[in-house]
């Protein structure tokens, strides 16, 4: 077992709470360029379609918030919006962790699809999602405001991804 999957394993997946703001703000604002705001997180965690998890991990301060994720079920499609990982425990398996915990998730409540945007230059992200089964089905040109980067359009069909991926291999 490689050392991300031993890591991994003491990461615990808990819905994002009102309570997370201060954590999720001092990892979005390394992590994009353009961050969301703190009022943007708080209103995702009152919409319906809307699901919110963070990733936390014991240790000697408590349960530390290492990561979150946001997302939309709507229409039996999943739509990621934000993931992001502290810089620190980057490279440990903790996306992987949120990811898998969406896909399952989606899967139980009837969205079998998910989809998402990524940059164009996120190699990184875009390697996490083709693990994930994801594929590149469009362009969105100038999607991103700040930059005026096109956005790739990426699907994914849960129900083979599940079949590919066990948390063993993440």
């Amino acid at each position: 077992m490689a050392l991300e999957d031993r890591f991994s394993s003491f990461v615990m997946i808990e819905e994002m709470t009102v309570q997370d703001m201060e954590q999720i703000m001092a990892i979005e604002k390394v992590s994009f360029p353009t961050p969301w705001s703190e009022n943007m997180f708080r209103k995702e965690l009152k919409v319906s379609m809307s699901r919110n998890f963070v990733a936390r991990i014991k240790s000697e301060r408590g349960k530390e918030l290492i990561g979150y994720m946001n997302y939309w079920i709507y229409a039996g499609e999943s739509h990621l919006n934000n993931i992001a990982v502290r810089r620190d425990y980057r490279r440990k398996g903790i996306a992987s962790k949120l990811m898998t915990e969406m896909i399952r998730k989606s899967l139980k409540e009837g969205a079998a699809l998910g989809t998402l945007e990524v940059r164009r230059t996120n190699g990184a992200a875009i390697r996490l999602y083709e693990r994930y089964g994801y594929i590149m089905k469009g362009v969105r040109p100038n999607y991103y405001d700040d930059t005026k980067e096109d956005g790739l359009i990426m699907w994914c069909d849960f129900k083979e991804s599940m079949k590919k991926v066990s948390e063993n291999d993440i």
